[in-house]
């Protein structure tokens, strides 16, 4: 037998982790081909080119005009001393949408445009916040650390 015939907890673990981007990477635009077959079948190639370019064009523009006004955003935050957390996250969201609205594909359009819509957004950023304090917690309580709001001691150097 070779040097990996026992694989053991850490190699399951390993595979648990990377099942996730095998399915983001390989199984998603299969589903993404197989819509657009559906819809070619459906209402023709003609059409389905037309709204597959028209949902990236639009969708692009879209995202680009709020891109633009979170931009302004941050700067009018930033220059009122404020720190724009919540709309660097809001920008953040508005990226991955004019990616999403400019890869072919329904789904990824649907999801772009739901990153566009602000009520959404903030809903996904709650989430994403939300996810982001619990690791945080998680990592300080495995590594057996606390946070500086929790410790009585204070060294300033």
């Amino acid at each position: 037998m070779g040097p990996n015939h026992n694989i053991g907890l850490s190699g399951y673990a390993k595979f648990r982790g990377r099942w996730k981007w095998l399915v983001l990477f390989v199984g998603f635009p299969l589903l993404e081909v197989w819509l657009i077959m559906k819809l070619k079948t459906s209402m023709g190639w003609p059409l389905t080119l037309w709204l597959i370019l028209m949902t990236g064009v639009i969708g692009g523009s879209l995202a680009h005009r709020q891109g633009f006004t979170t931009i302004q955003k941050m700067q009018f935050e930033m220059a009122h001393g404020r720190m724009p957390a919540a709309t660097l996250v809001d920008g953040l969201f508005i990226f991955a949408a004019g990616l999403l609205l400019i890869t072919p594909g329904m789904i990824t359009d649907a999801i772009g445009f739901c990153l566009l819509i602000p009520t959404l957004r903030a809903f996904f950023r709650k989430r994403l916040v939300a996810q982001f304090k619990r690791q945080f917690r998680a990592s300080n309580v495995m590594s057996g650390t606390q946070s500086s709001s929790e410790s009585d001691d204070v060294i300033d150097v």
